[in-house]
């Protein structure tokens, strides 16, 4: 093993050289305050203005750096743009002052943006809707494409499908369930393809009618591979009942596009179920909203306080209480006075990737500063040699994975770094990490992937709920050359979403359920430093192929807790050997005291 890594680290270590040597290339600066995206971006009194601008940029050559400037704050998602091989982009910043700061929020921090609803309960101003009447869409079947819908069953899902044609040629669908599954994905309808234009907004409605009252799920996404969703649905009617009622949803596209399908997601409704749908229409419209969909995991108050996210309204009983309310795309929230009143800032956390790192390679990120996103900070699938470095990632995550609401699975999730499953030749280094819902630092994936040359090296982490974490789903999938060395990783589930969790369980090091092809995986020289639950948290027991664990610092300050769950068996401190013996793990670990007050009093006094 030694020798696989040596030879791993030495080439990665050529691979960072590379990304961070000077090249013969252009610099395009981005100032959110003055830049315009009509300006050429080429120096400082010429930089581009928006995220979007760099996303769209064709001008950008491997080898070229985007920097952006620094104080800053973009509250837009972004997609950066790939290099090539030994000629990353690099994305940095420029001037003086604190890293230009990426926020995945809208702040709610005006008195009109709230109004008072009910006794201690207010809400987010409502959509407004106005139809453009110059706009021809009667023909709502031809504007999707025309053709027949499309029905995909998996997972043992079982449903026959009618077709009806009455007198006028209107049609009307009806699905008889035998069998649902067990996830919304495992039925799927379909319709497609057609195009889209970025920023508009389409208004889908249709009537439904079910024998059992039950909610699903709808979305206005690519018509193949990678099943990327183009657009959020602002507002959202999906709850068939037993009498015939008119479902709506509005979309707004978040790019252009000659591809674009709508699907309905109706597995996991209840087995037996038959649901009708016809009388489909669909216009373009106008909106003026507060951009909150597709969900609000988080409100991050005054920069520094979480508000307690609940699934109903029935649920808001305390100060701070909130929900989203997916039907009409608003925040419902619990206070004696207006939110904006009792706070300075209050910014609502959106579901998506502060940065989205799918599909993109060789590129650099390093010193910027990433908040308030409810789901992952860095995330996607299918990247290959990026480096992200230097970097700030704090209050991320807790969105409605499934975005099924209270009616839904009720699954948050959200993590600072993820690389979810495709990923190759990855280095994250000397990034500190804070108030992360789920893990700071993963990989991860299900179904088959490959999962390879993944370094994670002198990060600091504090109150998240994991500060690694690691599995693979496929016995196909191939998990190698995975290094995780000296990281502090420190009060594991003291972070705002601990006590919102439905399954607390904080761990610096978090090994869940593994079946993919595991080796050359180490880990060692790491600091673990207090956890609510266990140090070291493993459910698989691994073979000498798996992750090894060397040369780690352990420490709990509150000597009732565990130092490592192995198996599902509790270890404290007096049973650390014992851990080694039944681990195999560990030889050269410690137990030592650490600091941990000091150490993070040291990282927030610096600029």
């Amino acid at each position: 093993m030694q020798s696989s890594l040596a030879r791993l680290f030495g080439s990665l270590a050529l691979f960072v050289a590379v990304c961070s040597a000077p090249a013969l290339a252009t610099n395009y600066y981005v100032d959110s305050r003055a830049g315009s995206d009509s300006a050429d971006g080429k120096t400082p009194e010429t930089a581009w203005k928006t995220l979007d601008r760099v996303s769209r940029a064709e001008e950008l050559e491997p080898g070229d750096s985007v920097l952006f400037k620094a104080g800053e704050v973009w509250r837009e998602n972004f997609k950066p743009r790939s290099g090539s091989e030994g000629k990353p982009i690099r994305y940095g910043s420029y001037g003086k002052g604190a890293k230009p700061s990426f926020w995945g929020s809208v702040s709610l921090a005006k008195e009109s943006d709230w109004s008072k609803v009910g006794e201690n309960l207010w809400a987010t101003r409502a959509t407004e809707i106005r139809k453009l009447s110059d706009v021809d869409l009667s023909d709502s079947n031809a504007f999707l494409g025309g053709g027949a819908w499309g029905l995909h069953q998996e997972s043992g899902a079982k449903v026959a499908q009618k077709v009806e044609t009455a007198s006028d040629g209107s049609k009307t669908y009806r699905f008889d369930c035998e069998k649902t599954g067990t996830a919304r994905n495992h039925i799927q309808w379909c319709k497609g393809v057609f195009p889209i234009k970025k920023g508009t907004c389409y208004r889908l409605s249709f009537d439904m009618k079910a024998s059992q009252e039950f909610g699903f799920g709808v979305s206005l996404m690519k018509s193949g591979a990678p099943w990327t969703g183009y657009g959020d649905a602002v507002v959202s009617q999906t709850r068939a009942t037993t009498e015939t009622t008119r479902g709506t949803i509005l979309f707004k596209a978040n790019r252009d596009a000659d591809d674009a399908r709508v699907t309905f997601y109706l597995g996991g409704a209840p087995e037996g179920v038959s649901v009708e749908f016809g009388n489909f229409a669909v216009e373009i419209v106008e909106i003026d909203a507060l951009d909150l969909a597709p969900d609000v995991g988080n409100i991050i108050l005054n920069g520094s306080k979480a508000a307690f996210k609940r699934w109903t309204l029935d649920d808001l009983k305390s100060q701070d209480d909130f929900c989203y309310e997916r039907g009409e795309g608003r925040v419902w929230y619990y206070s004696k006075e207006n939110p904006a009143k009792v706070y300075d800032s209050l910014e609502a956390a959106v579901m998506k990737h502060v940065i989205d790192h799918s599909g993109l390679s060789d590129a650099v990120f390093e010193g910027l500063d990433l908040r308030y996103g409810a789901a992952h900070g860095f995330g996607g699938s299918g990247c290959s040699r990026l480096v992200i470095r230097d970097c700030d990632i704090s209050w991320i995550g807790g969105g409605d994975q499934y975005r099924g609401g209270g009616d839904g699975r009720r699954v948050r999730f959200g993590n600072g770094i993820e690389f979810w499953a495709s990923a190759s030749d990855c280095f994250v280094e000397n990034c500190k990490l804070w108030e992360v819902y789920d893990a700071a630092l993963t990989n991860q994936g299900s179904g088959t992937n490959v999962e390879r040359n993944i370094v994670y090296r002198g990060n600091t982490i504090w109150n998240c709920e994991y500060s690694f974490e690691y599995w693979n789903r496929d016995e196909e999938s191939i998990t190698e050359n995975v290094l995780f060395e000296n990281n502090a990783c420190l009060n594991a589930g003291y972070g705002w979403g601990h006590a919102q969790r439905p399954d607390p369980n904080g761990c610096c090091l978090m090994f869940y359920s593994n079946t993919a092809q595991t080796k050359n995986f180490m880990v060692r020289n790491n600091v673990f430093a207090n956890a609510t639950e266990s140090l070291v948290r493993s459910d698989v027991e691994w073979t000498p192929e798996g992750p090894q664990m060397n040369g780690n610092v352990y420490w709990q300050e509150n000597k009732e807790l565990p130092y490592a769950l192995w198996l599902r068996k509790p270890y404290g401190e007096q049973e650390f050997d014992d851990y080694r013996a039944a681990s195999g793990q560990e030889s050269g670990a410690k137990i030592k005291r650490v600091d941990v007050d000091a150490i993070l009093a040291k990282i927030k006094a610096k600029p």
